[in-house]
């Protein structure tokens, strides 16, 4: 029998010791929520972690439509604008920590 692991990374959040979970906008998860067990987010790297942990603290993103239109003669258009995070209260980067997890297959 042979063992294949890999290392993935996932966010932890200190005072509640729950996992950001896979299945939700990351940035719309509140860690206070009575969810039952999710199975956590994933991530190859730390750094992907890290930046995902860093979004998250910064707030909701949200991305509006705009409309533009390039003179009079040409037919307006919408189109998607830059997405800004909007502050939730409360949300502390030092809140949160990655962890590495290790996925060993036995074969």
């Amino acid at each position: 029998m042979r063992n294949i692991a890999t290392a993935y990374y996932v966010i932890r959040h200190k005072p509640t010791g729950r996992l950001l979970p896979a299945r939700v906008p990351a940035t719309y998860y509140d860690f206070d929520r009575p969810d039952e067990a999710l199975e956590p987010r994933l991530f190859h790297t730390q750094r992907a972690a890290s930046n995902c942990a860093t979004c998250w603290a910064q707030g909701a993103w949200v991305q509006q439509e705009r409309t533009s239109q390039e003179g009079w003669e040409m037919p307006s258009y919408t189109y998607l604008a830059e997405a800004i995070p909007e502050a939730v209260p409360g949300r502390k980067r030092e809140d949160l920590e990655v962890v590495v997890a290790h996925l060993t297959l036995l074969t």
